[in-house]
């Protein structure tokens, strides 16, 4: 199991115990949701008053429905073309199969044939449509848009015949190319003659896979995008046959997932009903053939459209002949409904017995009928949405208001003499805030907790950083420092880091520092070789007839044994701490940043003005930094460090030698007196003198007394260069034997611990010195390296950002007409 799954596994428990620690809500934790609840209390008074006036307003305007729909056209106008929004009020979307009279239930709507019809599927594109009765009107008037209609042919004020071309045209379009298209034309439909309505005409799906270019899953997607429209119902046109065979069903059952889906979210038309009159002659036979309709929750209103005997017609001639259909559709379709009930009548004076016709059925008969329930169901819709598209486009034009200063602001941000300035305020504030960070910041840690790190977690930041695979000096190779990290990772894992670490507690800044600092002592520990694996070698290291002399040299092979342990624990942790201390101060300068982008004061808002790619070239700047600030550390804590092992001082002050007399019997002296007194051992006569130079020094500290003190330290100076010391001992075999090579690493073990101790003092002054102080300094002047750069090079040209302005400022001035219009009404 690699380091980066064993840290997951310990991640994952320590979570799991801390959610099993926390299951019962303290009373803190209830006492912030008490206050939570006041709060959000207390600020809603003014949002309740302006919701209550938008109820009002909306109440209003729903008694006159033409100033209502009116007033709808322009807010869907303005979302759609300006904000680039779906219109936020009710549509129904027409749905059908190729051929089952869409269009020609569009053109019902507004009285007047404006969607081509041909054969296979004439309509390529969602045709938005409102229709608003307007009674000063003696001739329609139109208005056409669309993201792909030719501008040549879109307009405000167009008449019924340029909206025709204009449609067929674009329709045209596309079908030469084999495409459709899910970008919408916009029609508002004007007239004296239509009601109040909103739908969306939407392609046929042809009905036989084997005829023509299987169109379904271009059907599919435009209809998916056309009903995630806010409010959009289905109008589902179904076919008059068996429900069993109506193929729309199951096409809308795979395009939508199920058929509750929508069934309980659409309104249905069953067109050229005129085909069933016959089979449906009797009330019994129309209500079992409606049956299965209505068991699976759909009751479809009942229409007959007359349609021409032939439709592959040249554009102009088609457009008179259905003018000509469309004046007489309802009077034919009233007439044929009414000889169909008589049918009925008559039917049952034969055959008494026979059902009436299903309430269900009699209740949804004629295309009348059916236009009123759309208009009740969309006009209801429309009055109790209204409030909330009210507050939307204050919300939105508060939102662009903001949007406008931000891109003002950035547009001022283009010189590079204020790109500079502003570059200069914002390292000062970061370089202020990472020092806050290091010397103690409650605050930020409270503010933001998500930026504190644990132990595994700077850890996995050193490794995953791309530092970890980069060579820091020549006094250690990649491999060794690998190995530091599979022994961090194993103590880890037997819990070994000791509690004074606090590896599960999280940190942020000079505290990370000095836990890096602790890490680095408890696995320089752990990492002290064994010497005694070296035993075949010392031989060859004491050599012979060193300077002349005619004996082994132990004192050599016991400082090969020292330079070479040293070497193993000191360098590649030093190279590893310097790394884990890296990633630790470059992610400093990143929470500093953070910490001043959420800040509201002005060089934060002018941060996030500035250009793109300016916030990351600081990045790569301060990264370059820190590394050239590790480089630096690390080649001079390496050189400062070689000294300390190159030679061997036994006066150390933890380093016991192994005494000449420790195999030997306690010697005696006689004494005056004629009797023989023990005489002391070296070890006791060492001993003796440490507690009493320890006597005299706490004695000289105490006094405060600085004449006391030089001599004490006069004293030591004189005892060091006149005392005696031993090493090792000093009688030897010709040729060293076994015992003797375990003495030499046994002192050699014994020195090199006593070595570590003051290797660790002397590092904690380097890396004091090298790496924090210096990162303190280098954060402080970072600034000046990097304001002297060439900065216009960095700034790219936006060409975009006027027409950004302008486009915001335009949609400033309809938003702010739009509610302009409802201060007006309301007046």
């Amino acid at each position: 199991m690699d380091r980066k799954q064993k840290r997951l596994e310990r991640r994952q428990q320590r979570a799991a115990a801390k959610a099993a620690s926390n299951t019962v809500p303290s009373e803190q934790d209830e006492d912030a949701n008490y206050a939570g609840t006041n709060i959000s209390h207390s600020g809603a008074s003014a949002t309740a008053q302006q919701s209550t006036s938008d109820v009002k307003f909306a109440k209003l305007l729903s008694q006159n429905e033409d100033v209502l729909l009116n007033f709808v056209a322009n807010i869907n106008k303005l979302y759609q073309e300006k904000l680039g929004r779906p219109a936020p009020f009710m549509t129904f979307v027409i749905c059908g199969m190729q051929s089952a009279g869409k269009s020609t239930i569009m053109e019902r709507f507004m009285q007047a044939p404006l969607n081509i019809i041909q054969e296979g599927t004439g309509t390529r594109c969602p045709l938005d449509t409102t229709c608003i009765h307007d009674g000063s009107l003696n001739e329609p008037k139109c208005e056409l848009s669309g993201k792909e209609l030719d501008p040549a042919m879109s307009g405000t004020s167009l008449t019924t015949d340029e909206v025709f071309r204009a449609i067929t045209a674009h329709n045209k379009m596309l079908a030469d190319k084999d495409e459709f298209s899910t970008q919408s034309l916009r029609l508002i439909y004007r007239a004296k003659n239509v009601q109040n309505m909103r739908f969306v005409d939407t392609p046929g799906i042809i009905s036989n896979k084997g005829t023509g270019q299987d169109n379904r899953e271009d059907i599919k997607r435009i209809l998916r995008d056309t009903m995630k429209k806010p409010n959009a119902k289905l109008c589902v046109l179904v076919e008059p046959k068996e429900f069993s065979t109506n193929p729309i069903i199951d096409f809308c059952d795979e395009t939508f997932g199920g058929r509750p889906k929508w069934t309980n979210n659409s309104i249905v038309l069953m067109t050229k009903f005129d085909k069933q009159l016959e089979d449906a002659r009797s009330g019994s036979k129309a209500n079992k053939f409606f049956k299965e309709f209505h068991d699976n929750n759909l009751y479809p209103h009942l229409i007959i459209t007359p349609t021409l005997p032939k439709e592959d017609l040249p554009a102009d001639k088609l457009l008179i002949e259905r003018r000509k259909l469309l004046q007489d559709a309802h009077g034919n379709e009233m007439e044929r409904f009414e000889d169909w009930r008589l049918g009925h009548e008559r039917f049952r004076e034969t055959c008494p017995e026979d059902e009436l016709l299903h309430p269900e059925i009699q209740n949804k008969i004629g295309f009348s009928v059916a236009k009123d329930k759309m208009r009740e169901m969309m006009l209801t819709d429309t009055a109790q949405r209204l409030p909330e598209v009210l507050k939307s486009l204050r919300n939105e034009l508060s939102d662009c208001h903001n949007d406008l200063e931000y891109l003002i602001g950035k547009k001022k941000l283009m010189d590079p003499r204020e790109v500079k300035i502003i570059v200069g305020q914002v390292l000062h504030e970061v370089a202020k805030r990472v020092n806050s960070y290091l010397d103690g910041d409650l605050e930020t840690a409270s503010k933001f907790p998500d930026v504190l790190r644990d132990l595994e977690e700077e850890l996995e930041e050193e490794e995953e950083s791309e530092w970890c695979l980069r060579r820091l000096g020549t006094c250690a190779t990649l491999d060794d420092e690998e190995e530091w990290r599979t022994l961090i990772d194993s103590l880890l894992d037997q819990r070994k880091i000791p509690s004074y670490v606090y590896p599960e507690k999280k940190f942020l800044g000079g505290k990370q520092f000095q836990r890096a600092g602790h890490l680095m002592k408890v696995v320089m520990a752990e990492a002290m070789p064994d010497p005694s694996h070296l035993k075949e070698y010392v031989p060859s290291g004491a050599g012979y007839l060193q300077g002349g002399l005619q004996r082994e040299n132990w004192e050599r092979a016991t400082l090969a044994i020292v330079k070479m342990s040293s070497k193993k624990i000191s360098h590649p942790g030093i190279n590893f701490f310097i790394k884990h201390v890296g990633s630790i101060f470059r992610r400093l300068f990143l929470v500093g940043i953070h910490d001043l982008k959420q800040g509201s004061a002005d060089v934060s808002i002018k941060f996030k003005l500035l250009p793109d790619g300016i916030e990351s070239h600081l990045v790569t700047k301060f990264d370059n930094m820190v590394w050239n600030l590790m480089e630096n550390a690390a080649n001079k804590t390496h050189v400062s460090l070689e000294p300390m092992y190159s030679t061997l001082d036994p006066s150390l002050p933890t380093f016991h030698p192994i005494e000449d007399d420790v195999s030997q019997k306690d010697k005696y002296m006689m004494n005056i007196n004629g009797q023989y007194e023990r005489l002391p051992t070296k070890k006791e006569i060492r001993d003796e003198g440490f507690m009493n130079m320890v006597k005299s020094r706490i004695e000289s500290l105490l006094s405060v007394d600085g004449g006391k003190a030089k001599d004490l330290l006069r004293s030591e100076g004189k005892k060091k260069a006149t005392e005696k010391k031993s090493f090792l001992p000093e009688e030897r075999t010709a040729m060293i034997n076994n015992a003797e090579t375990d003495a030499i690493i046994l002192s050699a073990f014994r020195y090199t611990m006593a070595l570590h101790d003051q290797i660790m003092i002397y590092l904690n002054f380097q890396i004091n010195h090298y790496l924090y102080e210096e990162y303190k300094e280098k954060i402080s002047t970072f600034s000046r390296d990097v304001l002297d750069e060439d900065w216009s090079a960095m700034i790219p040209v936006d060409g975009t950002l006027d027409d950004e302005i302008k486009k915001l400022e335009d949609n400033i001035a309809d938003l702010q007409a739009s509610l302009q219009d409802v201060q007006r009404l309301q007046a």
